[in-house]
């Protein structure tokens, strides 16, 4: 379980995945900035989830590949 600004996730869950460790076995608590608290703004959208509505937790292989992207 990870918890922390993006920039953390992404070097923590690097250094995870070098030591094997399956994207289903990692969680992370996401911080994004949430407006309107149920999904219609898109502040805190991820992909085709919404931190709001969706998490905060997420497992990393829902959405490892949305991560570090800007706009997304």
């Amino acid at each position: 379980m990870l918890c922390g600004p993006e920039v953390m996730l992404l070097a923590a869950i690097e250094r995870l995945r070098a030591m094997r460790l399956p994207d289903s076995d990692i969680w992370v608590s996401l911080e994004r900035n949430m407006q309107c608290g149920i999904g219609q703004c898109g502040h805190c959208q991820l992909g085709p989830k919404f931190v709001c509505r969706d998490g905060p937790v997420f497992c990393l292989s829902e959405i490892a590949s949305y991560l570090g992207r800007p706009g997304i």
